[in-house]
């Protein structure tokens, strides 16, 4: 279904996608664990299954390798707010 919206290259992933896949956020001084996708793309502290992981960093969704690890600084920006509309009733409090 990728091919539908120009992704035609298929992802090549250098780990065991199944395994427990973590990125370190300094910000938050914690481990997340994050979709194959994310740990393929992030450029700072990785681990799979608890172990450092120390493999290529790609451009997110695509095969490119970065030049440099300072060219990426997010896995991905999510800009929403959930806002409750007027007069809408969600069922429960």
């Amino acid at each position: 279904m990728r091919e539908k919206t120009g992704y035609i290259e298929k992802i090549v992933y250098n780990f065991d996608t199944s395994k427990n896949l973590e990125i370190f956020l300094p910000t938050l001084n914690r481990w997340h664990r994050v979709t194959s996708s994310e740990f393929r793309s992030f450029n700072g502290k990785r681990r799979i299954q608890g172990q450092e992981y120390e493999g290529p960093v790609y451009i997110y969704n695509t095969n490119k390798k970065t030049r440099s690890n300072k060219e990426l600084n997010t896995i991905v920006e999510h800009k929403w707010v959930s806002v409750r509309r007027p007069g809408e009733d969600w069922g429960y409090e």
